[in-house]
């Protein structure tokens, strides 16, 4: 009698599970990367997006301050502990109080430092009026808003009619013609400088 001849199946080794384990770990891993890499190329590519927003706003907010600025108002760079200066507008124009008031308005562009330890950009504005004395109080503390974060260094230069030359002081009553802003801040392994002008005065 003859047998039957039962179907040979062959098995898979212990070798061949484990490569093909292998190569699919290596498979994750190298998909895994490549949605890692995006997901960080988007976050980075979305903070340089509000740092731009950031930066064009504050420019912005300087060039319209400098335009609306009446023949009584006064510019002033001054000296902040450390390095550079911040920009004080007396008789300025609207920022952030309510425009109905006659008393003398001051807004001031500081550097303040952060809890990290590094410097942020303020807007400080503030409301004074003439006491008894005849000297300026303020009517109530200043509203303080933070324009920029983590700002590494902020310079401003203002050029004036009569020489035409470059100048990181003033202490004149007159305005400058020309308003320079330099703002540097950190983006990953670099520092990134963007930079603004404002013309208020025509040239002499």
């Amino acid at each position: 009698m003859k047998r039957s001849a039962i179907p040979f199946s062959r098995s898979f080794t212990l070798i061949e599970v484990t490569l093909g384990l292998a190569i699919l770990v290596l498979i994750f891993g190298v998909i895994f990367q490549l949605v890692q890499y995006s997901v960080l190329g988007a976050e980075a590519a979305s903070q340089i997006s509000i740092r731009n927003r950031e930066i064009s706003g504050l420019m912005a907010l300087v060039r319209q301050a400098c335009l609306d600025l009446s023949p009584k108002s006064q510019l002033g760079l001054v000296p902040r502990e450390g390095k550079g200066y911040d920009l004080v507008l007396s008789n300025a124009p609207s920022l952030i109080l309510p425009p109905d008031y006659r008393g003398v308005r001051v807004a001031e562009f500081q550097m303040r430092k952060n809890k990290a330890g590094g410097m942020d950009l303020w807007l400080a504005e503030s409301l004074l009026e003439t006491n008894r004395q005849g000297a300026l109080s303020p009517v109530e503390p200043p509203n303080r808003f933070i324009l920029l974060r983590d700002v590494r260094s902020l310079d401003w230069t203002v050029w004036d009619t009569r020489d035409r030359k470059p100048k990181t002081e003033w202490y004149e009553s007159n305005k400058p013609a020309v308003l320079q802003l330099k703002v540097s801040r950190r983006e990953g392994k670099r520092v990134r400088t963007d930079e603004g002008w404002s013309w208020y005065r025509d040239w002499e």
